[in-house]
């Protein structure tokens, strides 16, 4: 059994408002150890050398065309270039979700879809669910 601070999760937001507000709020209860990152590089680089429990990803879509994205880091996470078990919970952040993005989602299996605006307390419950999917008490 891993404590809150033994449960990793990655936070990949490029807006800094909701990306400090979801960490502060989590770190503050106690839920996970949040790494953040506010470029899809940085978190590349990050996902290279660590190991996370679970990863919450702002993905755009349709995706830019010859830039590194949100999709492009599940896909990498899902194929094994990364320090995490390929297998790891996902879940994304959105602006809106039509049936491809939905589909593309799926095939990426992505655990939880969050569409924007979203509430702080939706972010922790999915994060609590990624915890529960591992098997891990909650702190609270």
């Amino acid at each position: 059994m891993h404590s809150a601070e033994s449960f990793k999760v990655l936070l990949v937001e490029p807006s800094n408002l909701l990306r400090r507000t979801v960490s502060l709020t989590v770190r503050g209860l106690g839920t996970a150890e949040i790494t953040e990152a506010a470029t899809y590089q940085t978190a590349q680089q990050v996902c290279e050398r660590r190991g996370f429990d679970g990863v919450v990803v702002a993905v755009e879509w349709p995706q830019p065309v010859n830039e590194s994205r949100g999709l492009t880091l599940i896909q990498q996470i899902r194929m094994g270039q990364s320090a995490s078990a390929a297998a790891i919970p996902i879940a994304v952040l959105v602006e809106s979700c039509n049936a491809e993005l939905l589909g593309v989602l799926r095939s990426c299996g992505v655990s939880r879809i969050l569409i924007k605006p979203f509430r702080v307390r939706d972010v922790i419950d999915t994060i609590d669910s990624m915890r529960e999917l591992a098997g891990v008490a909650t702190a609270r």
